[in-house]
C-alpha cells in the first residue's frame, strides 16, 4: 500500500511495541496485514517501527547524553560519589562501553563493615544494540554466603551452558 507512510505504521504499531519491543518488521507487517488488511512492504514498516521506538523509549544519542547530564547532578548533589562513565571512540564517534556508580552514603556503609550480601543480576539488551547488561553487587560480611553464592552460579553456568 502505498499511502501508508511510516508515519501512519508508527501509530498502529505502537501497541504491538508496548507489549514486545522486540518484534521485528516482518512480524510487524503481517500484524498490519492481519489487523488492518494492508500489505506494506518491509523498508516501511521498518522505519515505522524504528519512528514508533524513538516516541516510546527516546533515542540512543539523547539517552548517552542524558548519563553525563545524571552524573554532573549526582556529583553536584553528592560531590564523594563516584560516577564513571567508560566509552571509547571509533571513526570520530563516541561509543558507550559501559558505566558505574556508587554514591556517598553507600560507599560509606560499605567501608564501614555490613552484612553479608550478594547480588548478581543480567539482563539481555535486544534492538539496534545487543549485549549483555551485567551488574554484580558485592557486601562483604561472613564468606560463607558469599561462596554459597557463587558457587550457586558457577553450577547453574556449567549446567546450562555459558550465555545459552
Amino acid at each position: 500500500m502505498k499511502n501508508a507512510t511510516k508515519f501512519w505504521i508508527c501509530e498502529k504499531v505502537k501497541n504491538f511495541l508496548i507489549v514486545d519491543a522486540t518484534l521485528g518488521a516482518a512480524a510487524l507487517a503481517n500484524k498490519l496485514k492481519e489487523h488492518h488488511k494492508v500489505n506494506i512492504n518491509y523498508k516501511r514498516v521498518y522505519d515505522g517501527k524504528e519512528l514508533a521506538l524513538k516516541h516510546l523509549y527516546g533515542d540512543w544519542d539523547s539517552s548517552f547524553d542524558n548519563m553525563f547530564k545524571f552524573k554532573a547532578q549526582v556529583e553536584s548533589c553528592c560531590p564523594v560519589s563516584l560516577v564513571v562513565i567508560d566509552h571509547h571512540i571509533v571513526d570520530d564517534r563516541i561509543r558507550f562501553r559501559r558505566f558505574f556508580f556508587a554514591l556517598k552514603p553507600c560507599i560509606d556503609g560499605f567501608l564501614a563493615g555490613c552484612r553479608p550480601y550478594l547480588a548478581i543480576d543480567s539482563t539481555f539488551l535486544t534492538g539496534k544494540y545487543k549485549g549483555n547488561w551485567l551488574v554484580l553487587v558485592l557486601l562483604m560480611g561472613i564468606s560463607g554466603c558469599i561462596m554459597f553464592a557463587l558457587e550457586f552460579l558457577i553450577q547453574k553456568l556449567l549446567r546450562t551452558g555459558f550465555g545459552s
